[in-house]
């Protein structure tokens, strides 16, 4: 089987570890896979091939803030895309985010249409089925067309003049009508619900895969010296808070400072981009990135609990892999958490209420888990192992086998 995987990047990010992943697990299994990625380092693996020059990816991040159009244009890397794909001949395309002004999504599904490539679609976010937006929180626009959108401007991906959601709309709309071979893939449970009422993917088969990770790093990771440091020596409870961005309005960092504020006598800890976040509060540290995932899952497994404050989130990786490393969660509910998480080792309440949030917070910090059966329950749901395996069943079902 010929297998061909389409992401904005390789090898590092949650979706790059993702599909690096499923590439190694088809190679290891005799099938002939390749990756095309569209910005990042550029990789030593020979069947993972970058298709745009960063110079160029740029150039048409800056068309797309002009246009309004930023899954669409993008010649240089939506030619070389077809280009391979026309040379390799693959059996099977799977598509995850391709987006990041790589290539044109529009051209790229009436391509595969057009030559009747099954394809497989993995919704990571949502823009596969909206009018461009990767979370489209209580907007509800695209399910009939979207339009008039109020994040224009706000959120990625960021249109500076133009509010071309209802064309973006109805050019996706366009692609995927009469496409036949085509396979629906969600990473929870919630966003299949949402994507199952998607117009676009009527009549196709919706399913739940969920992401996968490395349990053989994310597993229980007792480091003295850290748990020493974090807790001031055990006189402290630690909460965990992880995220890409801190600043992120979506992310909700404002949720952790205010937890800390709240509670004086708790450390917390952020790892992950600060965003120039300045706080006189003595009970937080912002420890920066981790050095390596061993690094970051030694911290998940000092912490006695996880903070999650996202407004959505379509998996929530940071679930996952805290979990995998013994360590039960709280958070807000913000769509996909609370479906894929171990309902006895998290909690979610209902967004932007801080007392809910603090109360189960301080339950859980106090609470007495065996991080070891945490670990070995959250470590065989999550495995990347099982999702390969059950996507490698998906790719030879729409190909009949091949």
């Amino acid at each position: 089987m010929k297998v061909v995987q389409l992401n904005c990047v390789y090898g590092n990010g949650s979706t790059g570890k993702i599909v690096e992943a499923i590439h190694h697990h088809l190679q290891s299994e005799g099938d002939e896979s390749y990756v095309l990625y569209g910005y990042g380092p550029d990789s030593c693996e020979s069947h993972a091939i970058r298709v745009v020059p960063p110079a160029i990816r740029k150039a048409q991040s800056l068309r797309s803030r002009i246009t309004g159009y930023p899954y669409g244009g993008a010649i240089w890397g939506t030619a070389s895309t077809i280009s391979f794909l026309n040379k390799i001949k693959p059996d099977v395309v799977h598509i995850h985010c391709y987006n990041a002004y790589i290539a044109n999504i529009y051209r790229i599904l009436s391509y595969l249409k057009r030559e009747h490539i099954p394809t497989v679609i993995t919704n990571h976010a949502e823009f596969m089925y909206t009018g461009g937006c990767t979370y489209s929180l209580q907007c509800n626009k695209w399910l009939n067309g979207c339009g008039g959108c109020n994040k224009i401007g706000n959120e990625h991906p960021v249109s500076w003049f133009f509010d071309r959601t209802h064309s973006e709309w109805e050019r996706l709309c366009k692609a995927y009508e009469g496409f036949d071979d085509l396979t629906i893939c969600c990473v929870s449970d919630w966003v299949r619900d949402r994507a199952a009422r998607s117009p676009f993917f009527q009549g196709h088969q919706v399913l739940t895969v969920l992401n996968g990770l490395d349990s053989s790093v994310f597993k229980y990771r007792f480091n003295e010296e850290l748990r020493n440091r974090l807790s001031n020596n055990g006189r402290r409870k630690v909460v965990l808070h992880v995220t890409p961005d801190f600043s992120n309005p979506i992310k909700g960092g404002q949720h952790v400072l205010e937890m800390a504020k709240r509670m004086p006598d708790v450390s917390f800890v952020v790892v992950g981009n600060r965003g120039g976040v300045i706080t006189e509060l003595g009970n937080i540290l912002f420890a920066g990135r981790a050095d390596d995932q061993i690094a970051l899952a030694e911290y998940y497994s000092a912490a006695d609990v996880c903070l999650l404050t996202s407004k959505a989130e379509t998996y929530s990786m940071v679930t996952a892999e805290s979990l995998c490393c013994g360590t039960p969660v709280v958070g807000f509910r913000a769509g996909g958490p609370e479906t894929i998480a171990i309902p006895e080792f998290s909690v979610f309440v209902p967004q932007q209420n801080d007392s809910a949030l603090e109360k189960q917070l301080l339950q859980f910090a106090t609470a007495s888990f065996c991080k070891e059966d945490i670990s070995v329950t959250a470590r065989k749901k999550y495995s990347d192992v099982r999702m390969c395996s059950n996507y490698r069943q998906i790719y030879l079902e729409s190909c009949n086998g091949c």
